[in-house]
């Protein structure tokens, strides 16, 4: 019913189309052996009478009319095809847009890593790329099965008619057994797979390792590809065993049940048939009739290419589909649940009041947490891995929401706010920032995605944010400039070292904020960058954003120094704040740290001279 309620959205002309062919392709088959049965009846008395008699005539005619059944349904057949094509692409062109929108439903990130919804995801993913187990083709499946059952009714129908009116229930009980035992067996079949969802989805990732470059390196450099080869067998016989073990229980043990119940009323039949011929009680184009009807009946009882396997697996992505919908639609009550409007915030300050927080089944990174962030002015958040840092920045991002406590803007608590209204406020470039393998234009210009609707402005605006972060040089010197693919995968492409593409990066958050984001954040933005230009970065950056409200979050203390403010993070929590003199003045953890650190890179630069 599920796949039933989901085919209209095909189009009525298109469903009504294939509604009409398959009865169309259902009748043929019945008329060609009404044909062909009245063929046998007639030749013994067209041989008889010879070429001019009536018998010859009529037989003649019968010839013909099988004939053209049997080119009908030879003519249906590419129709079939095409009609069920077109309405297994449309439907599998709204299931994707479901899933996609569905994916994006939740401002938050949390939702995402929930280990059922990635199962259903995968599930889904898999079905949508194999065209045959889709739920596009669970609905055509389902239209496809019209001529089958009508053929099978028409069947038994003519065959109570032409012998006697307990044959066509028993040959309709006989097909519709084994239909019923192979279907029952292949629908728990199926759901036996569908359980393996999280052990295929290990199996896939370890042949994903194998067979893509991100891993080579280390798989090579460290010898892990006969672990890797083994490991991955592994999971994959822990995702198939059960499959094959559920197959031999459902299909060895009852499915011969319903065989032989079938076999036994069939028999029956056929052997009642027979014997009413041979008493003369049923003529010879009778006794045709009955075992060419009997045998297109039983036609229903076998696996359906077009429909069976198909309509269980699509079945199955669909759930997973609307499962996922269930899931991001909660946790979009959740987040996208505010009426406020964030336009303008923050004009005063941000303010993390006994903030606490911990990812599903960990311990708490964040503990009762008190922060001030002042609006128009710079702050650097440093602390030792992980202090908690960059959870910090993900909760103001309201990609995670606190387990306690509040974040407001300007004393108003931003989880009144739409979450996707209040990040259209945030520009954060993080650790794991994406590296899209687009041009460079796309690259930088996602960070106010409406400039690219604007090519002129977009080139103007990217520009100079290329300029500000330092990318311009390097970005004049690739093949096709801005148009350049950030990748060496796709013709022209060129691929970026660490600092390059850091510094894209950068510029993609400084679009952010000419697009309007108020608050700047930087998550070790810096990372694959030395320290000297490091500290010539953050002395540019701080300059160019003079004004507005930026967080920059640094392991390397000395960088930072500049900032209007600073605060220690340590185990969750706010140790130590002010300015880079007041800090070393204190004395503190601060000062400690910073001293290490400041002695470190001496020696090394002593020894680098020596």
């Amino acid at each position: 019913m599920r796949i039933l309620h989901l085919v209209p959205n095909a189009g009525w002309s298109l469903v009504s189309s294939a509604v009409m062919i398959q009865i169309a392709a259902g009748i043929l088959p019945v008329a060609f052996i009404l044909a062909t049965s009245a063929v046998v009846a007639r030749v013994p008395d067209a041989v008889a009478g010879g070429l001019g008699s009536a018998a010859w005539s009529d037989l003649r005619t019968n010839l013909i009319l099988a004939a053209a059944a049997f080119f009908g349904v030879q003519l249906l057949l590419p129709v079939q095809e095409l009609l069920g094509n077109l309405i297994r692409r449309r439907l599998d062109d709204l299931v994707r847009d479901r899933l996609m929108a569905a994916s994006q439903a939740s401002g938050g990130v949390a939702v995402m890593e929930d280990p059922e919804l990635l199962d259903h995801v995968a599930d889904a993913k898999d079905r949508l790329r194999t065209e045959m187990w889709s739920p596009g083709a669970a609905g055509a499946g389902q239209i496809a099965l019209i001529s089958r059952y009508l053929q099978t009714v028409l069947a038994a129908g003519v065959t109570s008619v032409a012998f006697v009116w307990w044959a066509g229930p028993a040959l309709l009980l006989a097909a519709l057994t084994i239909r019923f035992g192979y279907r029952l067996g292949l629908s728990v079949f199926t759901e036996v797979f569908r359980s393996t969802a999280r052990l295929r989805r290990r199996s896939e990732y370890l042949r994903t390792m194998l067979l893509q470059p991100a891993a080579a390196k280390e798989l090579r450099v460290f010898g892990l590809l006969p672990w890797l080869k083994q490991e991955y067998t592994t999971a994959a016989m822990d995702a198939v065993l059960p499959v094959w073990r559920a197959r031999r229980r459902l299909f060895y043990g009852p499915y011969i049940l319903y065989v032989l119940v079938a076999f036994v009323l069939l028999g029956a039949l056929l052997t009642g048939a027979a014997q009413a011929t041979a008493s003369g009680l049923l003529g010879l184009g009778g006794l045709i009739l009955v075992f060419q009807a009997s045998l297109a009946a039983m036609r229903i009882g076998g696996f359906i290419a077009e429909s069976d396997v198909a309509t269980e697996q699509g079945l199955n992505a669909y759930r997973s589909v609307e499962r996922i919908e269930r899931m991001s639609e909660a946790d979009a009550r959740t987040t996208e649940n505010g009426r406020g409007d964030p336009a303008g915030l923050p004009r005063t300050l941000l303010r993390f009041d006994k903030v606490s927080f911990a990812y599903p089944g960990g311990l708490p990174v964040l503990n009762d947490l008190d922060l001030t962030i002042e609006a128009g002015r710079s702050l650097a958040i440093v602390g030792l891995n992980g202090a908690g840092k960059t959870t910090l920045v993900k909760l103001l991002a309201r990609l995670y929401e606190p387990t306690a406590g509040t974040i407001t803007a300007d004393g108003v608590d931003i989880r009144t706010f739409p979450a996707t209204a209040w990040q259209r406020r945030v520009a954060a470039i993080f650790q794991d920032f994406t590296h899209f393998e687009l041009p460079v234009r796309d690259n930088v210009a996602f960070g106010a995605i409406e400039l690219l609707a604007e090519p002129e402005r977009a080139d103007k605006v990217v520009r100079a944010a290329l300029e500000k972060a330092g990318a311009a040089d390097f970005v004049n010197q690739l093949p096709r400039g801005l148009e350049t693919p950030l990748s060496r995968r796709y013709a022209g492409g060129a691929e970026l070292s660490g600092g390059q593409w850091q510094r894209i990066a950068i510029a993609r958050a400084l679009v952010a904020v000419e697009g309007g984001a108020s608050i700047l954040v930087l998550d070790e933005p810096t990372a694959n960058l030395d320290v000297r230009s490091e500290v010539a970065f953050f002395e540019r950056f701080l300059d160019l954003t003079r004004g507005v409200t930026s967080v920059v979050i640094s392991h390397r203390f000395s960088t930072v120094r500049r900032a209007d403010r600073i605060v220690v993070l340590e185990h969750g929590r706010v140790v130590e704040e002010g300015t880079h003199e007041e800090l070393l003045a204190l004395d503190g953890r601060y000062a400690e740290l910073f001293r290490l650190q400041a002695a470190r890179f001496t020696e090394e630069e002593v020894e680098g001279c020596a």
